[in-house]
């Protein structure tokens, strides 16, 4: 009943996407972009909150400038939940092609003149240009203190709502949920902080280390000791994170028994070989549908984690591709995993 109650959910969700779709491309479009001319958006409020909420009405969404690309950009943000990220991701894989009136996009956008922005949360006004922050990398992340002098008027379930808005509107949605690790509101100033806008030369120098020119995630290998005290060699993707393909909910792990093995436990000489051939060709049956993000070897098995997207058959397909693998009996799980939580131990 559960899969069943989950297809039809997605099923419905595809449909109000198309029907989006459809209603904008018809005359939503003119319709929003002819109310931002005429200084008046709150006559189209009603239509686009009632289209975006029949998609999910935990879904927000914003308007703002296009930058260089369009005059306008409609946004539809999961706002920080990952389980409707993929559902954001998909209405934005749907979208009609940007032009010179409007481009899409599932994240916040970070504002260019954030230090002008000013939040009222409470009653309380909070103004970015005031908002500081103390930052300390850890691997491919930063975790961050952000302070504010209005925090003492505030809860703290709100002065860390606030926190996270402020960055969004600094660093862009993307960035804050690809990037930051620890995040906290600081009631005191840290003493190494600097204004909250130097956030993005910290979060540019990760992207430099860890992206390739592509702009894709590098692969970093980790090392470490598994529950028998025998050496774990891992690969994975950097960033590891769920922001990085959104719509990939899915997480397919694999459990790939070698039969030549090192003294450690590790693929030998004949095995690696086959082991890399048995990742392509996993990687070439889903294609666009999923993506291979880390691997894990010991004690004579290697566990390789993928993601896919839900809605489509790439995991059925998984298991269609290992019962030939002649070194031991492969083993396929797949489990809804839309914060890709399963390979959080093995972020670099």
């Amino acid at each position: 009943m559960g899969l069943f109650s989950r297809r039809r959910a997605t099923t419905d969700a595809g449909a109000a996407i198309g029907a989006f779709w459809q209603w904008w491309v018809a005359e939503g479009a003119d319709a929003v972009a002819g109310a931002i001319a005429d200084r008046e958006p709150g006559r189209i409020v009603e239509a686009l909150s009632a289209r975006v909420d029949a998609v999910h009405d935990g879904l927000a969404w914003e308007l703002g400038p296009g930058g260089q690309e369009s005059q306008h950009v409609l946004v539809v943000t999961a706002a920080g939940d990952p389980a409707l990220r993929p559902l954001a991701r998909r209405w934005r894989l749907a979208a009609p092609p940007a032009d010179a009136v409007w481009s899409y996009a599932d994240m916040r956008q970070p504002t260019a003149d954030a230090g002008a922005v000013s939040l009222e949360i409470e009653g309380q006004h909070v103004d970015l240009a005031r908002a500081t922050a103390g930052a300390r990398v850890v691997g491919a992340a930063v975790d961050v203190s952000v302070h504010h002098p209005a925090w003492a008027d505030l809860e703290p379930q709100m002065r860390t709502q606030a926190a996270f808005l402020l960055l969004d509107t600094v660093l862009g949605e993307a960035a804050v949920e690809t990037w930051l690790g620890e995040v906290s509101a600081a009631e005191l100033e840290p003493l190494d902080a600097v204004p909250l806008t130097g956030l993005r030369s910290v979060v540019c120098s990760l992207e430099e280390q860890h992206l390739d020119a592509d702009g894709e995630p590098t692969w970093a290998v980790l090392e470490g000791t598994g529950p028998t005290g025998r050496p774990v060699l891992a690969m994975t993707q950097v960033p590891l994170r769920a922001a990085t393909a959104p719509h990939l909910d899915t997480h397919v792990a694999v459990v790939v028994p070698f039969t030549d093995t090192t003294e450690q436990g590790l693929p030998g000489a004949q095995s690696l070989p086959r082991l890399r051939s048995l990742e392509e060709h996993l990687i070439d049956r889903v294609g666009p549908s999923g993506r291979l993000v880390a691997h894990e070897s010991h004690d004579g098995v290697r566990v390789l984690h993928l993601y896919v997207d839900g809605t489509t058959p790439a995991a059925e397909q998984v298991r269609a591709a290992v019962p030939g693998w002649d070194q031991g009996r492969v083993q396929v799980a797949s489990q809804l995993d839309p914060a890709w939580a399963a390979v959080a131990h093995l972020r670099a």
